[in-house]
Formats: structure tokens, C-alpha cells, sequence
């Protein structure tokens, strides 16, 4: 497991405990790995969080170009949200385990391309 997602559920914990915030579910552990493991051979490494309602979230920002948000729910889809350069984003789309369980989706990874248009 990433250390990154380590951390993030380690944090969240507490919070489960204390706030009633839902856990993540093992397939929504597992999709946030997926995302993790997609993500860091091309792009800077992204906070991780766990949100309230159990939603793993991978988040980048790039100074005066924008953010952006990746979330999975174990639900075999990505979330998007985004600022980037001004214009926002936000989409849903799937992401089944396939052969290339690794490869991010098109829009997914069309986002992290404008957020670092040099890197991918």
C-alpha cells in the first residue's frame, strides 16, 4: 500500500470514531491504490484524503494554473473536479479493473495533462 494512502486512512481514524465519519470500503481502498499507482510515474505526488462519507481523494494544485481533484467511491468510476487556468470541470466516468487496470481514463488523465501541460 502507497505510504500516501497509508497515512490518509491512519488520519482518518479518529475522525471515524469521533465524527461518524463512514470508513472506506476494501474496493474503494483498492481503486485509490489503482489511482495512486496511475498517477506518480508521470505526475508530482497528490495530497490524500479520506472524506466523510468513506470517498478516497487524490488532490494536485499547481500554483497559478489550478487543482484538481481525483475521487473513487469503490464504485469502478472516477470523480472530477477541477480549476485549471480558469475554466472548471466536473465529470464522472468509469473506470472498471480491465487488463490495464493501471491506465487512468481519458478525461482523467486529459485534466492532469492540462494541469502539467510539460509532464505527460
Amino acid at each position: 500500500m502507497s505510504p500516501l494512502l497509508r497515512a490518509a486512512l491512519a488520519e482518518v481514524e479518529t475522525f471515524a470514531v469521533e465524527r461518524g465519519w463512514a470508513p472506506p470500503s476494501a474496493h474503494t481502498v483498492e481503486e485509490a491504490q489503482r489511482l495512486i499507482e496511475a498517477t506518480t510515474t508521470a505526475w508530482p505526488a497528490p495530497a490524500v484524503s479520506v472524506e466523510p462519507d468513506g470517498a478516497i481523494a487524490l488532490e494536485w494544485e499547481a500554483d497559478a494554473r489550478g487543482w484538481l481533484k481525483l475521487s473513487v467511491r469503490g464504485h469502478g468510476e472516477i470523480a472530477h473536479e477541477a480549476v485549471i487556468e480558469g475554466d472548471e470541470y466536473e465529470q464522472t466516468e468509469p473506470w472498471p479493473v480491465t487488463p490495464d487496470a493501471h491506465a487512468l481514463p481519458d478525461w482523467a488523465h486529459e485534466l492532469l495533462r492540462r494541469l502539467w501541460p510539460c509532464d505527460a
